[in-house]
């Protein structure tokens, strides 16, 4: 995927996850499980992030539960991920 294209994806992802539209979110992140893997590496690396998953910027939100725990089961070294801050995913939901 190219940067501009990846940027397209997270700017939109993001979009999503502002609106707290979560059946779009399942849809265009979730219901392909090698697409939300290959994209979490290069979330958490570009700059305009912060180093944020998308499981920082979902959790902010009061999520579906069953959303939380399917982003964790396909990738379950979100929740230990750390933020440019420090915070893990878990801070930024308290």
């Amino acid at each position: 995927m190219t940067s501009s294209k990846l940027l397209n994806t997270i700017d939109m992802l993001l979009e999503i996850i502002d609106r707290q539209d979560w059946p779009t979110f399942q849809f265009a992140a979730l219901s392909n499980s090698a697409f939300f893997r290959a994209l979490t590496n290069p979330i958490a690396s570009c700059p305009e992030t912060n180093g944020m998953t998308l499981l920082h910027a979902v959790v902010r939100y009061n999520p579906p539960l069953d959303m939380v725990a399917k982003m964790m089961k396909i990738c379950p070294d979100l929740p230990a991920a750390k933020d440019c801050l420090g915070r893990t995913p878990l801070h930024v939901a308290a």
